[in-house]
């Protein structure tokens, strides 16, 4: 008999010790199942058999009331007490065909594995016994430090995730024919502060996609543990989990722009409805640009708000369209609330433009920007040469937050192989700007080179950008609402964003006769393009070919 496929999307892995007071066990399970949790591990090491067993039944009445698949942790014996769906099987337990021996084709097995080697070995095994379709899984992990399992293996972290559905692809697509129907989950360490980065760092990288569908291997879901075990209100830390993956895993609904396309006027047309919608963004930026970023906010038709209060950054997640985060002037205290930000953004899917000023001048710089990079998913990285070698990995001295003069060193075409690889490694979009901006998603390279020198000699202006990309892509994101944009739609609105603002500038350097005067215009000439957008004859941008 065929079993139903499996729904990883959001996988509960309970720990007794961890539930607030008040509550029992099946109370919890049961109110997180309402918040959206798809299938329920039973993992109590410490409990004697006997407890065990009445523990796993009185939880299994919950989930068979909800049509979720109960597993017990370890312990296949418990697993035939309860009559529940299956069991999950560690590295040091009982070997995947004793166990299946012993639960026939109609139970549902899950292994753990910590590295491509025991992910392999464990489809090795899974193929040898016939195992029915849609009956086993793999744990890969952990993604990250837990303290609910001590004893763990090293964290992977998220590449490591992404390494091993990559060489497991690749090992399917050598012998599809012995290669079982599995699916895989990500565990260690999950929560509300990294679920994105799992899901989109953990996935196979965008050019490894492209090359291998449709036999590619996916993360299905991830297991949490104390992200709701430890829960005072499991439901709602349940939703706001489910709502987060369902965030990550929609289907790209946004037709993306042809790439042949790409420079048409079609690309801008969604800039003229920003005014429309006039979407709010929030930016966290620093004291020198606040006055030019809100101006060019409203010259466009969005609406800005600037504010750094800890306090209503969770509000504020709710209500805005986009995020802004700009460490130009950053604090100590800039970290937490740049951390929150992001965070809560996340939840709500809100676009967010990270804009590392100063990245490279200083040690503490440098490393704030590394953290925040792991605190959550940016969907565009924008920065100068400087800031965007040293995010890369690069090693450059900055002067202040200048761009420094490594990048003046090399071509352009090694520049665009930087930018190209930075954003294959963080899943998103990655804007280097300078006399020629460089821009890719990982697939496709840009190079735009529209704009005017008289740019930099106006603070803030560099800056501002951001402002525009944000508002350019929380209006894509509201054509359908929900719905993850796909990585060439994200693409082809920063072209435009960036085309357009950089147009706006050449026109204004028409009118002005100096730095100040210019300022006025660009205003004005923002406010233009935005509603009559730009001549084909005015747009400057071109694709490059990069091997690799």
């Amino acid at each position: 008999m065929s079993l139903p496929p499996l729904d990883l999307t959001l996988y509960l892995v309970t720990s007794s010790d961890l539930l607030p007071s008040n509550t029992t066990l099946a109370k919890h399970v049961e109110a997180a199942i309402k918040g959206g949790v798809s299938i329920v591990q039973l993992r109590e090491k410490e409990a004697p058999t006997r407890e065990f067993v009445k523990l796993g039944r009185e939880v299994h009445a919950v989930t068979k009331k909800y049509k979720v698949p109960l597993l017990i942790n370890d312990r296949v014996d418990v697993a035939v007490a309860v009559g529940c769906e299956g069991v999950h099987l560690g590295q040091d337990d009982m070997d995947y065909k004793t166990a299946r021996k012993l639960l026939g084709p109609s139970t549902y097995i899950g292994i753990s594995a910590n590295n491509t080697s025991e992910a392999l070995k464990a489809l090795q095994d899974i193929s040898e016994a016939n195992s029915p379709p849609n009956s086993t899984y793999l744990g890969l992990g952990p993604v990250f430090a837990t303290p609910t399992k001590p004893d763990h293996n090293p964290p992977l972290g998220t590449e490591g995730i992404r390494d091993i559905l990559q060489t497991l692809t690749k090992e399917k697509l050598a012998r599809p024919l012995n290669f079982p129907d599995t699916k895989f989950v990500a565990i260690g360490g999950i929560n509300k502060r990294n679920v994105h980065d799992v899901l989109y760092k953990g996935q196979p990288s965008s050019d490894f996609k492209q090359a291998s569908a449709p036999e590619l291997l996916e993360l299905s879901g991830v297991a949490v543990v104390s992200a709701i075990m430890a829960s005072p209100t499991p439901e709602l830390a349940a939703s706001d989990l489910r709502q987060q993956i369902t965030l990550a895993f929609n289907p790209h609904s946004i037709k993306p722009i042809p790439v042949p396309e790409i420079t048409s006027q079609q690309s801008y047309d969604i800039i003229k409805s920003i005014p429309k919608l006039a979407p709010l963004i929030h930016h966290i930026t620093n004291a020198v640009v606040k006055d030019i970023s809100a101006n060019i906010t409203l010259a466009i038709g969005a609406s800005p708000i600037m504010s750094d209060n800890s306090l209503e950054l969770t509000d504020l997640a709710a209500i805005n369209s986009a995020l802004v985060v700009n460490m130009g002037t950053c604090v100590p205290e800039f970290e937490i609330i740049a951390e929150k930000a992001i965070i809560e953004n996340n939840k709500h899917g809100n676009p967010i433009v990270f804009d590392p000023v100063g990245a490279g001048a200083t040690e503490w710089r440098r490393n704030l920007s590394k953290k925040l990079l792991r605190k959550g998913y940016l969907d565009v990285v924008k920065g100068n040469r400087g800031e965007i070698l040293t995010i890369a990995g690069e090693d450059v001295v900055m002067r202040g937050v200048d761009s420094g003069s490594w990048g003046e060193r090399i071509g352009l075409k090694e520049l665009a192989k930087v930018v190209r690889d930075l954003a294959r490694r963080e899943e998103n979009v990655v804007l280097m700007t300078g006399q020629t901006d460089i821009i890719s998603n990982g697939i496709h390279t840009f190079l735009l080179q529209n704009g005017h020198p008289i740019q930099s000699k106006v603070t803030g202006i560099g800056c501002a950008l951001s402002s525009v990309i944000a508002a350019t892509l929380s209006v894509a994101r509201r054509t359908t609402p929900g719905v993850k944009l796909s990585s060439d739609a994200k693409l082809s609105a920063i072209i435009a964003a960036v085309t357009m603002y950089n147009v706006a500038a050449e026109r204004a350097a028409k009118r002005a006769k100096g730095p100040g005067s210019w300022r006025v215009a660009f205003l004005d000439m923002l406010e233009e393009v935005v509603s009559c957008g730009v001549g084909s004859e005015e747009v400057k941008v071109e694709k490059v070919g990069l091997e690799g």
